[in-house]
């Protein structure tokens, strides 16, 4: 049958909008009419969570370069703490070779250290890294008079007396450092000293330029340190600018830097956070992150674009659909129409259309038939659902005590060679201390420690680049699983160096023999990429005497220093100095 009137209707009729016609105008205009409303709708929500995406982007930045300095700072003052309350600085001479060489050892393993000293009660210096101002005053610099009193963090400043020591920096910049310093007291209590240390600047600008590469990599986003004051610390340009009067930062109302700023005449998105008072004195420092406004709505723009690209397209899907729906809506009633008119014109029952749209009252009593078996179907189907659902809660039950598995593994093991973890030894360590003061007396047995450090690593690092480095430590840690005993334990204890802790030991023999067997495996093995690689190893003993894990492991960590000094790829068993 055709598709359009039939020319039979009378005329007034006839000139009367379609069925279909009317459809497609209304169904049209609402379908446009949903799109512009949504499409704006959409437009704008999306902008402004575009928006407040790249502001979070920004934020997240400054706030992650905040906390990570933030916890660099305070392992930093822990570990100059730590270092005040040595043994050889309460106990032994001040001026010692054992002081120096602590010194320099510290240095090398942390070389955002500058300088690091020992200054006696009076403010001489008496020993420092690379001899760096031995002999020289330093009574009347802030961290000496300050950490008198106690532990002190002290904000950035320019080099004063290591100016002319240290090297300069290759982009001209002067040599700025923050200041680490803790009191040296005697057993009694009595102030023997301060231990100070300069850390250079460039670590902490370091640490933020870090984060910020990292977390939004090619975003354009840079980051700016300001002290409590509003004064520009980094980077050196913006300091020099705003020293020399310039109008470099925006002075918010609020105070805060937070959303669209102007820097220089130039928009940007920005976001600060403030570095929070992780160590015992707070710099009030504020790391600000920023971001050129044309960058950060580039994807605003983008989208802008994709929207009327793809407006276009739907509206003219729409349309189409529109006309098609109003022709499926009005073809049958259409086609009744004809056949009600023929039924007029023709008084008889003419052939119906093929499956009217009446044929819902013809097929009830079939669907209600069909409702009793899809019930049943459907109630078979919900008890298969509630197997499949007990069969799955257990399959998540196993896998979550796997999860918990691998996150206990994660917890206590080295993710680049999967021994121990520092944290896992120390635990070791103290369980052995414990065991070893309730039952050595009646045993005999002891437990020892080895501190194993690859020599020459850095030359491996500098030569084969890291990736080889990682290979030689993981196939370092292989060699040294094999060739302890089930019982000791193998951990990385940080670096290029490795730890042993050894239980149930005879005496001093045992450990040494131990060491000398993984020793001479490292030498006798093959690594990749460098071939062969030797180790130092220092061993010592658990004493009676030992209130803890500590004196342990710095006898070992003496060990290990001999070790080295006496030319390296040796044992050395620590030993009392007559």
């Amino acid at each position: 049958m055709p598709d359009t009137p039939d020319d039979s209707l009378p005329k007034p009729a006839r000139r009367l909008p379609t069925l279909r016609g009317q459809l497609s105008l209304v169904l049209g205009v609402l379908s446009l009419a949903i799109l512009a409303l949504v499409g704006g709708y959409l437009g704008n929500m999306a902008t402004s969570e575009l928006y407040a995406a790249q502001l979070a982007a920004v934020r997240a930045s400054a706030q992650s370069a905040a906390e990570l300095l933030a916890t660099q700072l305070r392992d930093r003052e822990r570990e100059i703490e730590l270092l005040s309350t040595a043994p050889h600085l309460v106990d032994g001479p001040l001026d010692g070779e054992g002081v120096r060489g602590s010194l320099d050892r510290r240095q090398a393993l942390h070389d955002e250290f500058a300088w690091l000293g020992v200054a006696d009660a009076e403010g001489k210096v008496l020993q420092a890294s690379g001899g760096l101002l031995t002999g020289r005053s330093v009574a009347q610099r802030e961290w000496f008079i300050a950490a008198r009193e106690g532990v002190y963090l002290g904000d950035v400043h320019e080099a004063k007396l290591l100016a002319t020591l240290l090297p300069a920096l290759p982009n001209g910049e002067p040599t700025r450092f923050i200041d680490f310093a803790a009191p040296i007291h005697d057993a009694q209590g009595r102030l023997r000293g301060v231990v100070g240390a300069h850390a250079r600047w460039g670590w902490v600008t370091g640490i933020v330029e870090g984060v910020v590469r990292r977390q939004s990599p090619g975003a354009g986003i840079d980051a700016l340190i300001i002290d409590r004051q509003g004064r520009v610390l980094y980077p050196e340009a913006l300091k020099i600018a705003q020293t020399a009067g310039g109008a470099v930062l925006p002075k918010p109302a609020d105070g805060r830097f937070e959303g669209e700023q102007i820097f220089d005449g130039k928009a940007y998105l920005a976001s600060e956070a403030t570095l929070q008072a992780r160590t015992k004195a707070a710099l009030g420092w504020r790391i600000v992150t920023r971001q050129p406004m044309e960058q950060a709505m580039r994807p605003v723009r983008d989208l802008h674009r994709q929207l009327v690209l793809l407006g276009l397209l739907a509206a003219a899907a729409l349309t189409l659909a529109a006309l098609l729906l109003a022709r499926r809506i009005s073809r049958p009633v259409e086609q009744l129409a004809r056949v009600a008119e023929r039924v007029t014109t023709e008084r008889r029952i003419p052939d119906f259309p093929e499956r009217p749209a009446a044929r819902e009252l013809a097929h009830l009593s079939d669907a209600m038939r069909a409702m009793a078996g899809s019930l049943l179907s459907t109630e078979q189907q919900l008890q298969q659902a509630n197997l499949t659902l007990e069969a799955q809660v257990h399959e998540r039950t196993a896998e979550l005590k796997a999860a918990n598995a691998a996150l206990e593994h994660l917890a206590t093991r080295d993710p680049l060679t999967g021994l121990h973890n520092r944290r896992s030894l120390d635990a070791r360590l103290v369980e052995a201390h414990a065991l070893d003061r309730r039952y050595g007396a009646t045993n005999g047995r002891v437990h020892g420690l080895l501190l194993v450090d690859v020599d020459h690593f850095k030359r491996v690092n500098d030569e084969f680049g890291h990736p080889a480095g990682d290979a030689v430590l993981r196939h370092l840690a292989q060699v040294l699983q094999s060739s302890v005993r089930v019982t000791d334990v193998a951990a990385r204890f940080g670096g290029e160096e490795f730890a042993v802790l050894l239980p149930e030991l005879a005496g001093p023999l045992d450990a040494v023999m131990a060491a000398e067997k993984i020793r001479t495996a490292i030498e006798a093995a093959a690594f990749p990429h460098v071939g062969k690689v030797t180790a130092s190893i220092g061993v010592s003993l658990a004493s009676p005497d030992d209130a803890d894990v500590r004196p342990l492991i710095d006898r070992a960590d003496a060990a290990l220093y001999d070790a080295k000094r006496g030319g390296r790829n040796a044992v050395v068993l620590w030993t009392a100095e007559p």
